[in-house]
């Protein structure tokens, strides 16, 4: 799939993926997540672009991050990656004219108040 910028998703190869699953091992082969530290077990692994795709990362060992499918891998993309890439297609769209119109709400408006009362006006009694 195409972004708006022109970035085709890339996937890490089956070789860069071997390679961070042997760095994330420790010295008896357990593989732990290289954000928290958890032991990471079958299901729960994900191989995370450290630099997103939509912004400019590449698919290299440099930019893969072995981390745990649960609670990291899910809480960069949700609250850093989406946000960035969402915010750059807004100053995209907006920078290229491809940005909605914004129109002005029509409506009634609110009534006229009445004139308040000041001490330079004479004062009317109620009758």
């Amino acid at each position: 799939m195409t972004s708006l910028r022109g970035h085709d998703r890339q996937e890490f190869s089956a070789a860069v993926k071997r390679a961070a699953f042997r760095r994330c091992c420790d010295a008896d082969g357990i593989p732990h997540c290289e954000s928290c530290g958890i032991v990471l077990r079958s299901g729960n692994i994900e191989y995370e672009h450290l630099v997103s795709t939509g912004l400019g990362g590449d698919p290299t060992l440099e930019n893969c991050g072995v981390w745990c499918r649960s609670s990291c891998s899910k809480k960069k993309t949700f609250t850093e990656d989406n946000p960035r890439m969402a915010k750059a297609d807004r100053v995209l769209r907006k920078s290229f004219g491809l940005a909605p119109k914004r129109h002005k709400i029509q409506s009634r408006g609110f009534e006229k108040r009445p004139p308040q009362r000041t001490a330079s006006r004479p004062v009317e009694r109620r009758t």
